[in-house]
């Protein structure tokens, strides 16, 4: 089996997980470089400290020093004072800007970004606390001229180094660009996993229909074949899994179900025919009681008339001449024999006719063949043929000797009518556990499918010259079947001999009557 549908399904399954892998991973990644900016505008935007401002608060310290400033003291007075406050301005941006850098999380980038500022920024305090210093002298007018040139100098280098300073919206650019890269790989990943998704979608839907749903279909539509009747139907499935088998286990019900139909419709053609049989025999069992009754009566007349009769002569036998008295006697004895024998033939057909079966006992069966063989060989039209049976051992059976010798006998006389001179009847004895076989081989004229099916129909005889009554094989049935046994005859057809299978039970079967 070169794949399971288990093995389908967690192949399946794998894949699925790898692509609804991968694609949680894009989309975590997407968000985490979306949290990412959101963070770094809210830095640059809401925590990080603006350059601008910084720049814009020290620039303003030119404005106080750009106007001209007239004689009087009030007006001294009052530009020293709007430089106070400019000063407290660009001195409080300054401290903001310090503060703000120093509250930014610690980072690479902000740590590198600190390790420039810091130095600036120290700078920027010295120079604003020397202009602190130099402030108040602007009140002086006759010191004014000296004092303004070193504060616009001071000033100038605060802005050169507010300029200086590392600008936060440049990280913030490179983070941007990196969450651009970031995007556009997640968005590569997120249309390459999708189409790989779709894909891998629709070729599960036609591995499963492949797999799974069409070999259901045909199966179903095979079981509604044979459910109505199309017992020849067989399901053809090559997916080398387990549907695979399923069709091979359903063919093989299929082919035993059709055997065993076929073996149950033999079997009603063999009881039917029994059946047959059976009512025939009964009819010829009705005829021969009959029959029997009727020829008692004169038979007993006979036997009595037989005995009176030589009674009287026993009284006149000394004035007769003895040798026409002993002719006298011979007669009377056959007289009084042959009735007694027709008696007895009368009381067999009695017998048959009310289905009654002799006494059984262990009996060898080697010995009743020997028997029919040696008593077979004394007749003279049977001579030139041969009968063939080496065993010596042997073989005791539960059975009716004087019926099964019937049978014997009966077979070995139909087998050497079928031959011609020369011919050869084989008998064999084979034991088995429960029965012995017993079969008859003759290399005869065999026999044809018809005769075949019509052996043991009674009065169906096809013996040469037209004897026979016909009643021999349907007694012999009759007789091994009352045993338990069975009674077949089989044939190649005419001209290749014949062969008769003789099956008895080793123990006893309950004694039956035919119908």
């Amino acid at each position: 089996m070169n794949g399971t549908i288990k093995r389908k399904l967690v192949v399946g399954a794998v894949l699925v997980f790898c692509l609804s892998a991968t694609m949680t991973v894009s989309g975590i990644v997407g968000l985490v470089s979306y949290k990412n900016v959101i963070f770094n505008l809210d830095l640059g935007l809401n925590v990080a400290p603006h350059k601008t401002e910084l720049i814009e608060a020290v620039g303003d310290l030119f404005v106080p020093l750009r106007v001209p400033v007239a004689k009087r003291q009030e007006v001294a007075n009052r530009q020293q004072q709007e430089f106070e406050s400019a000063l407290k301005k660009a001195v409080a941006a300054h401290d903001n800007f310090w503060r703000r850098t120093e509250s930014l999380p610690a980072s690479e980038v902000i740590s590198g970004r600190r390790a420039v500022t810091q130095p600036i920024l120290v700078g920027m305090a010295t120079k604003l606390k020397e202009i602190e210093r130099l402030q108040p002298l602007l009140r002086k007018l006759d010191e004014r001229d000296h004092i303004e040139p070193v504060l616009s100098h001071l000033i100038a280098y605060l802005v050169t180094d507010a300029n200086e300073l590392p600008d936060p919206a440049t990280s913030l650019r490179s983070e941007l660009e990196h969450a651009r890269r970031v995007y556009r790989t997640t968005w590569t990943i997120l249309i390459t996993t999708s189409i790989a998704g779709l894909f891998m979608f629709l070729g599960l839907i036609y591995t499963g229909y492949a797999a799974i749903f069409s070999p259901l279909k045909k199966l179903h539509s095979g079981a509604v074949r044979v459910a109505y009747g199309d017992f020849d139907y067989r399901v053809s499935i090559n997916t080398k899994d387990e549907m695979s088998e399923l069709a091979d286990a359903f063919n093989k019900m299929t082919t035993r179900f059709q055997e065993t139909k076929f073996g149950l419709d033999d079997q009603v053609r063999q009881r039917v025919a029994q059946l047959v049989r059976s009512e025939r025999l009964a009819g010829v069992g009705f005829l021969a009681a009959g029959v029997a009754h009727e020829i008692n009566n004169p038979l007993s007349a006979i036997q009595m008339a037989a005995d009176s009769l030589q009674d009287r002569v026993g009284a006149v036998e000394r004035v007769m001449d003895p040798a026409e008295a002993a002719v006298v006697k011979q007669y009377f004895h056959l007289i009084q024999n042959e009735a007694d024998r027709c008696r007895q033939i009368t009381s067999k057909l009695l017998d048959f006719a009310r289905g009654q079966d002799g006494t059984r006992s262990r009996t060898d069966v080697s010995s009743l063949i020997l028997e029919v063989r040696d008593m077979i060989q004394l007749l003279s039209k049977h001579r030139g043929k041969q009968i063939v049976f080496d065993r010596i051992e042997p073989c005791y059976l539960e059975i009716n000797g004087a019926e099964i010798k019937q049978v014997f006998l009966n077979l070995v006389a139909n087998a050497l009518e079928s031959m011609d001179p020369g011919g050869t009847l084989t008998i064999g004895l084979l034991e088995q556990t429960d029965q012995i076989l017993i079969t008859f081989h003759d290399d005869g004229c065999g026999m044809t499918p018809e005769v075949r099916d019509n052996l043991f129909q009674p009065f169906f005889t096809q013996r040469r010259g037209g004897q026979g009554t016909g009643l021999g094989l349907s007694i012999s049935n009759r007789i091994v079947h009352d045993h338990g046994g069975t009674l077949e005859a089989k044939s190649d057809g005419p001209g290749s001999g014949s062969t008769f299978l003789v099956r008895l039970p080793r123990r006893a079967q309950a004694q039956g009557a035919a119908a």
